[in-house]
């Protein structure tokens, strides 16, 4: 076997074990020592290749669970209008992945070159747990040059689940009723606030109507306050106008408006907040509170 020349991937993959979703999403990657490469041009749209020829192979060290996709497109000779080769991804002196191809020419220009381009194949790599050393090998009969371009999964996010969190001290527990259904919420108005206890790193979600009295009309403009100890930690703001869609089931006297969403990140450590209410013309304000559920457990 010829001796090959291995381009080293600056390509950091962090070990993850979640799986992946049935449409995976990819991002594309550049090898470092592989030059600067070439675009491969259609009518609207160009991107960036790297040339493999015969005797050299691209290199990369991966860390797994992950995929790795790469695409490969023939450099057709004069005269040669189908390329029959195989993508071939070696480990160490052990094939893990082969694919032999048959290619014509699509509609691409390689930048620079008068040649033609073959269709785009693709392999795709299941890259167990673990670290690996890789490197793409192709071969062929009537062609000596390729383009490949590599692509890694992205990683799934997970989005975040929350709960219901109950203050540890509050003033007056009111419910709002929809047509769907009945929510705790805690009062905040000039003679208190409600108070939390928790744990981060955590990230907190407040949900907040403004309680109208009867004879209020319009938009109100209402500030929340989040205190820790002294210091103001963080305040939230809006315009709040009524609800026709809520109500309060103990009638106060007073409308709820349209629901507010504000969220803020705990950090690590135990906190004490304190919700007060601020410059607002409205008589107070009905509170809701979720956390992570990740937090759950920390909470005290």
């Amino acid at each position: 076997m010829k001796k090959l020349v291995i381009f080293t991937l600056a390509f950091v993959i962090l070990a993850g074990g979640s799986a992946f979703a049935v449409k995976t999403k990819y991002r594309a990657f550049s090898p470092t020592g592989a030059g600067k490469g070439l675009f491969l041009k259609s009518k609207t749209d160009q991107h960036k290749y790297f040339v493999v020829d015969k005797g050299t192979s691209f290199g990369f060290d991966i860390v797994g669970p992950t995929k790795v996709k790469i695409r490969v497109r023939a450099a057709l000779k004069a005269g040669i209008s189908l390329s029959e080769y195989e993508m071939q991804v070696w480990e160490g002196d052990q094939l893990i992945r082969g694919q032999k191809v048959k290619a014509k020419a699509a509609s691409l220009t390689a930048e620079g070159v008068s040649t033609g381009v073959g269709v785009a194949k693709t392999l795709v790599l299941r890259v167990p747990k673990g670290k690996h050393s890789y490197r793409l090998w192709v071969t062929s009969a009537n062609t000596d040059k390729f383009y490949a371009r590599f692509y890694q999964a992205k990683k799934a996010v997970k989005k975040a689940k929350f709960s219901s969190f109950k203050p540890v001290e509050f003033s007056k527990q009111v419910t709002v009723k929809s047509a769907k259904n009945a929510l705790a919420y805690y009062m905040v108005d000039t003679k208190g606030g409600a108070k939390l206890s928790v744990v981060g790193p955590a990230k907190l979600q407040v949900y907040c109507r403004v309680g109208f009295d009867k004879n209020m009309k319009g938009g109100v403009k209402f500030t929340l306050g989040m205190y820790e100890g002294t210091a103001l930690a963080s305040q939230f703001s809006g315009v709040a106008k009524v609800s026709t869609k809520v109500n309060f089931v103990e009638d106060g006297g007073l409308i709820p408006s349209y629901l507010y969403k504000f969220a803020f990140n705990v950090p690590s450590g135990k906190h004490i907040y304190l919700f007060k209410m601020l410059d607002s013309a409205a008589p107070g304000l009905a509170l809701r509170f979720k956390i992570t559920n990740t937090a759950l457990g920390m909470v005290k």
